[in-house]
Protein backbone atom coordinates (compact mmCIF):
# COMPACT_ATOMS: atom_id res chain seq x y z
CA UNK A 1 0.00 0.00 0.00
CA UNK A 2 1.44 3.22 -1.14
CA UNK A 3 0.73 6.49 0.82
CA UNK A 4 -0.38 9.47 -1.49
CA UNK A 5 1.11 12.68 -1.75
CA UNK A 6 -1.77 14.63 -0.30
CA UNK A 7 -1.73 12.15 2.48
CA UNK A 8 2.12 11.95 3.39
CA UNK A 9 1.61 15.87 3.30
CA UNK A 10 -0.97 15.99 5.59
CA UNK A 11 1.12 13.34 8.66
CA UNK A 12 3.88 15.67 8.28
CA UNK A 13 2.26 19.32 8.50
CA UNK A 14 -0.03 17.21 11.57
CA UNK A 15 3.44 16.36 12.89
CA UNK A 16 4.92 19.80 12.35
CA UNK A 17 1.75 21.71 14.23
CA UNK A 18 1.99 18.91 17.14
CA UNK A 19 5.95 19.65 17.31
CA UNK A 20 5.06 23.54 17.18
CA UNK A 21 2.82 22.97 20.13
CA UNK A 22 5.10 20.90 22.06
CA UNK A 23 7.85 23.42 21.71
CA UNK A 24 5.20 26.38 22.55
CA UNK A 25 4.23 24.40 25.93
CA UNK A 26 7.51 23.32 26.99
CA UNK A 27 8.50 26.84 26.48
CA UNK A 28 6.19 28.18 28.41
CA UNK A 29 6.73 25.62 31.33
CA UNK A 30 10.08 26.55 31.41
CA UNK A 31 9.66 30.12 31.53
CA UNK A 32 7.09 29.52 34.20
CA UNK A 33 9.46 28.00 36.27
CA UNK A 34 12.25 30.09 36.25
CA UNK A 35 14.46 27.56 34.19
CA UNK A 36 14.56 28.97 31.00
CA UNK A 37 16.34 27.21 28.22
CA UNK A 38 17.52 24.31 29.57
CA UNK A 39 18.36 22.95 26.00
CA UNK A 40 15.76 20.77 25.06
CA UNK A 41 13.11 23.92 23.61
CA UNK A 42 15.52 24.13 20.76
CA UNK A 43 15.27 20.47 19.81
CA UNK A 44 11.29 20.59 19.76
CA UNK A 45 11.57 23.50 18.11
CA UNK A 46 14.05 22.28 15.11
CA UNK A 47 11.98 18.91 14.89
CA UNK A 48 8.91 21.45 14.24
CA UNK A 49 11.29 22.96 11.24
CA UNK A 50 12.08 19.22 10.32
CA UNK A 51 8.56 18.22 10.07
CA UNK A 52 7.76 21.65 7.60
CA UNK A 53 10.39 20.86 5.88
CA UNK A 54 9.22 17.14 5.19
CA UNK A 55 5.98 17.65 4.38
CA UNK A 56 7.16 20.41 1.88
CA UNK A 57 9.67 17.57 0.40
CA UNK A 58 7.41 14.69 0.62
CA UNK A 59 6.23 15.00 -3.04
CA UNK A 60 9.82 14.71 -4.57
CA UNK A 61 11.57 12.47 -1.69
CA UNK A 62 8.80 9.73 -2.35
CA UNK A 63 9.96 9.39 -5.77
CA UNK A 64 13.45 8.20 -5.00
CA UNK A 65 14.87 9.42 -8.05
CA UNK A 66 18.38 10.71 -9.08
CA UNK A 67 16.98 14.41 -8.63
CA UNK A 68 16.02 13.28 -5.04
CA UNK A 69 19.29 11.68 -3.97
CA UNK A 70 21.28 14.66 -5.08
CA UNK A 71 19.47 16.85 -3.12
CA UNK A 72 20.12 14.61 -0.49
CA UNK A 73 23.56 14.11 -0.95
CA UNK A 74 24.37 17.73 -1.71
CA UNK A 75 22.23 18.79 1.24
CA UNK A 76 24.30 16.94 3.28
CA UNK A 77 27.80 18.24 1.75
CA UNK A 78 26.59 21.76 2.72
CA UNK A 79 25.23 21.23 5.67
CA UNK A 80 28.80 19.69 6.94
CA UNK A 81 30.78 22.96 6.35
CA UNK A 82 27.54 24.56 8.04
CA UNK A 83 27.77 22.34 11.23
CA UNK A 84 31.62 22.82 10.97
CA UNK A 85 31.16 26.59 11.03
CA UNK A 86 28.87 26.24 13.92
CA UNK A 87 31.34 24.24 16.04
CA UNK A 88 34.09 26.44 15.34
CA UNK A 89 32.09 29.70 16.63
CA UNK A 90 31.13 27.81 19.85
CA UNK A 91 34.12 27.09 20.43
CA UNK A 92 35.44 30.81 20.32
CA UNK A 93 31.95 31.80 22.17
CA UNK A 94 33.19 29.60 25.33
CA UNK A 95 37.01 30.55 24.72
CA UNK A 96 36.33 33.90 25.46
CA UNK A 97 33.87 33.68 27.57
CA UNK A 98 31.07 34.86 26.11
CA UNK A 99 28.50 32.40 26.86
CA UNK A 100 28.35 29.88 29.47
CA UNK A 101 26.50 26.43 28.48
CA UNK A 102 26.74 23.32 30.44
CA UNK A 103 27.24 20.07 28.48
CA UNK A 104 23.50 19.49 28.14
CA UNK A 105 22.68 22.75 26.39
CA UNK A 106 25.82 22.72 24.48
CA UNK A 107 24.39 19.41 22.67
CA UNK A 108 21.23 20.60 22.38
CA UNK A 109 22.23 24.15 20.28
CA UNK A 110 24.25 21.75 18.29
CA UNK A 111 21.80 19.20 17.62
CA UNK A 112 18.90 22.27 17.09
CA UNK A 113 21.16 24.06 14.30
CA UNK A 114 22.43 20.29 12.63
CA UNK A 115 18.52 19.68 11.84
CA UNK A 116 17.63 22.93 11.06
CA UNK A 117 20.70 23.36 9.13
CA UNK A 118 20.04 19.83 7.04
CA UNK A 119 16.76 19.87 6.12
CA UNK A 120 16.54 24.16 4.87
CA UNK A 121 19.63 22.85 2.84
CA UNK A 122 16.96 20.53 1.26
CA UNK A 123 14.96 22.74 0.77
CA UNK A 124 16.63 24.92 -0.51
CA UNK A 125 18.42 22.86 -3.20
CA UNK A 126 14.92 21.56 -4.14
CA UNK A 127 14.46 24.65 -5.64
CA UNK A 128 17.66 24.63 -7.13
CA UNK A 129 17.19 21.32 -8.50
Amino acid sequence: MQLSSKVGRRFFLICGFLFLFYSLLMGFASISTGSFFAGYELVFLSSTVMAFCLAYLYPQFKENDERSKKIRERGMFISYFFILGYMIILMALFQFEIINLNGYQTVSVLTALTICTVFSSFVILSKRY
